[in-house]
């Protein structure tokens, strides 16, 4: 008896494979998979209080609406399906919805612009992602910002420490406190032209 290959792609749909190591029905394309999708309750309480957050994050670092939830959605799937694997889900899920913004910023860069895309399903209302950042301004005040400290700052408005920003970065503390630094008093300039104008 031949049991099926799994296939190598790791975004196909899991399928359950019978107790006792038979093979799934053949009407179902077959995968074995050993490790065990995220418990419900673990993940479920994951996605609420990251969700949003993470999607803010993503708004922080210049991504529109749109496409810092659908990034943030797929995060989360990935995470998900890797959750037996992954050690801190939190830094995990930043990193890899950060790394997919950058992606996503580089190849737009290369290719002509196409039709803007519809609103994503996950954000049915524009006005919930401005709730979500509380005041659009923040945004602005983010978007003139070197990359390094947009992030930093971006990732403290979120209730990161130094300490853990450094860790998710790959930077040490001081660095962090820097970074911070130069963001906080370059806010301060951009608000206080903002104020005279």
């Amino acid at each position: 008896m031949r049991y099926p290959e799994p296939p190598e792609e790791e975004d196909d749909p899991l399928v359950a494979v019978p107790v006792g190591g038979g093979v799934a029905p053949e009407e179902t394309p077959a995968r074995v998979d050993h490790r065990p999708p995220a418990p419900d309750d673990e993940f479920s309480g994951f996605y609420r209080t990251y969700f949003t957050r993470l999607t803010t994050y993503l708004l922080y670092q210049g991504a529109p609406v749109h496409l810092a939830a659908e990034l943030a959605q797929e995060t989360m799937i990935k995470a998900y399906r890797r959750w037996a694997e992954i050690r801190f889900h939190r830094s995990w899920a930043y990193k890899v919805a950060y790394q997919a913004y950058i992606r996503h910023a580089v190849r737009v860069e290369e290719e002509p612009v196409g039709e803007v895309p519809e609103p994503t399903a996950v954000l049915s209302r524009l006005g919930e992602a401005e709730a979500w950042v509380q005041e659009r301004e923040i945004v602005r005040v983010l978007s003139a910002l070197p990359a390094r400290q947009r992030q930093v700052l971006g990732l403290t408005l979120d209730g990161w420490t130094p300490a853990d920003i450094g860790e998710l970065l790959g930077v040490d503390g001081a660095t962090v406190r820097a970074n911070l630094l130069k963001a906080r008093r370059a806010a301060a300039r951009y608000l206080d032209a903002r104020g005279e104008g």
